[in-house]
């Protein structure tokens, strides 16, 4: 993989519709610039790191089969950020513990406060947690948002007050202060470039191979083609004669 590094805000249309079309630079620059925030969303969410390793290689597994379909940079964004929730969501089975939540133990020396405020906020609705970590560590606009959780704007606003109101007044005030060592935490996660890279070119791997069956398909298809022509000209021959 050699394609030049960018980010999510550096994919055009056109880039996307390259991708679409199965051109293999372009797919890796648009599954490369998503995998960080796919990857801070589900760990974020899913809380143990192995849950959400296995989300981000859901998410990327299933973003190849869904990329044909994307005709913009708002499709492909909007895609990214919806499925990484839902397989987030199934990943979710129980909420984690102090010991095994990335975004306790990626503190270090955690302290005692930050610890008690990611515990709270474990504790609250799965769609207040999802709109809190989105907003506040991700930074989704409100349309955003509501695409990201399946819902309204108004109904992921609501959410979001509710997280805010909860843990505010749980927090009281350190609620700032707390928000603030989340952040760097949530920061964190996001994966280091060999990462990234081993992910994306798994996904180029697949390109090649679909490439592959396509050419295949195509010349057996030509071939086939030439069959049948080769034997119509020679019925047509019989029939001459």
């Amino acid at each position: 993989m050699t394609t030049d590094l960018i980010s999510i805000q550096d994919i055009t249309d056109d880039l996307v519709i390259s991708a679409s079309n199965l051109k293999q630079s372009a797919v890796e620059q648009v599954f490369h610039a998503h995998h960080p925030r796919v990857c801070r969303i589900a760990y974020a969410l899913c809380g143990r790191e192995k849950s959400g390793r296995a989300t981000v290689k859901r998410v990327m597994k299933k973003a190849f089969i869904a990329l044909p379909k994307w005709e913009s940079a708002a499709d492909a964004g909007n895609w990214f950020l919806h499925h990484t929730i839902l397989e987030s969501r199934e990943s979710m089975t129980s909420p984690p513990d102090a010991s095994d939540d990335c975004l306790i133990q990626r503190m270090g020396r955690a302290a005692r406060e930050h610890e008690a405020f990611v515990r709270a906020l474990r504790n609250l609705p799965p769609q207040q947690q999802e709109a809190f970590l989105l907003s506040r560590c991700e930074r989704l606009e409100p349309r955003q948002l509501s695409i990201a959780m399946d819902c309204s704007t108004n109904a992921a606003a609501n959410h979001l007050i509710a997280a805010n109101r909860t843990l505010g007044t749980i927090a009281a005030g350190a609620f700032d202060a707390n928000v603030a060592n989340l952040n760097r935490v949530y920061a964190s996660l996001t994966p280091p470039e060999d990462l990234i890279v081993g992910d994306v070119s798994v996904i180029g791997r697949k390109l090649a191979r679909r490439r592959l069956r396509r050419a295949i398909l195509f010349v057996m298809v030509l071939v086939v083609l030439a069959a049948a022509g080769w034997a119509a000209w020679r019925l047509s021959q019989m029939i001459v004669f």
